[in-house]
């Protein structure tokens, strides 16, 4: 038996006319006859018998009805239902990002690969307790008084990224103050990477003319790709620029742009151990990353 089939039944028993339940469940006619011909056939027994014009149920299609009607209401959602059950029942590991968005992202598909039972929750919260795993940024968080438990520390070094014109082709550093009469592409003023960025041109000596800004990094990022102004490009949250050869990453040689990324494991959930296996897997996949990618050496290369 399928669940449409069991809805077809339930309507056909409900009005007792097969065309006026093809009209209600938006069918066509032939499509229910068929569907409670197989039914039937299925079951061996019929459903229905004629009356009149119209049908009734049987004794057998009464019984089918009673015992069906309970569930005549969730029948549709059923099967959403039960996938969900099934989601609940998988390992979750809570996830907080607020940095280096691309790389976890990248570690949690990996991740996943190897071990496909695993459900991850990714939020973006201020209450950092409610997660197993935290991600965030923090400039000389080394210098700073650190909790005990799970944390790893690794640094990010931002970028600029510029047109990929004869002006810039060469070097692999720039100065902030070479860019000082191009529009700058930015994320709005209320996020927190805005305040790093700021500073680092307040410390350059620089006054950035901001021809963009908007909350949403992709369309930061977009605009910046397209080269409608140069911009900051902080390695693991938007990653190696793999999608277009319209763009350069300079090293800012000052002044010193970079922030600490930092990785936590909190203890609400210390019965997961798929927690602590996939910390000690993130902390590797971002270190490797970094090797791999430059991580505070040479920038990463443009696409071919």
């Amino acid at each position: 038996m399928e669940l449409f089939q069991l809805r077809y039944f339930m309507e056909v028993a409900k009005q007792q006319h097969v065309r006026k339940s093809a009209e209600t469940l938006h069918v066509s006619q032939p499509a229910v006859t068929n569907a409670i011909h197989r039914l039937e056939a299925e079951l061996g027994v019929p459903l229905f018998v004629p009356s009149g014009r119209s049908i009734r149920l049987s004794t057998y299609g009464k019984f089918l009805y009673d015992e069906l009607f309970p569930l005549s209401g969730t029948l549709d959602s059923l099967p959403e239902r039960i996938r969900n059950m099934h989601s609940r029942a998988r390992p979750t590991i809570r996830l907080n990002v607020f940095a280096a968005w691309f790389i976890v992202m990248d570690a949690v598909l990996e991740f996943q690969r190897i071990d496909p039972d695993v459900n991850f929750n990714v939020v973006r919260s201020e209450t950092m307790e409610l997660a197993d795993i935290s991600v965030f940024t923090v400039q000389n968080y080394r210098s700073k008084k650190q909790k005990p438990g799970d944390i790893f520390v690794c640094t990010e070094e931002i970028y600029l990224a510029v047109p990929n014109v004869p002006r810039f082709q060469g070097n692999d550093s720039i100065r902030l103050t070479e860019v000082a009469d191009m529009g700058f592409v930015q994320v709005s003023a209320k996020k927190y990477f805005r305040t790093v960025c700021d500073s680092f041109c307040k410390a350059a000596g620089v006054h950035p003319n901001t021809v963009f800004e908007s909350d949403d990094p992709n369309a930061v990022c977009f605009m910046i790709c397209n080269k409608m102004g140069v911009g900051f490009w902080p390695e693991f949250t938007l990653g190696n620029i793999r999608f277009t050869d319209h763009i350069l990453l300079k090293r800012i040689e000052k002044p010193d742009c970079q922030r600490d990324i930092v990785i936590e494991r909190h203890d609400v959930n210390s019965d997961n151990i798929h927690v602590q296996v996939f910390y000690d897997f993130l902390t590797c996949y971002l270190e490797l990353y970094r090797l791999n990618h430059g991580g505070g050496g040479q920038p990463p290369a443009p696409a071919d």
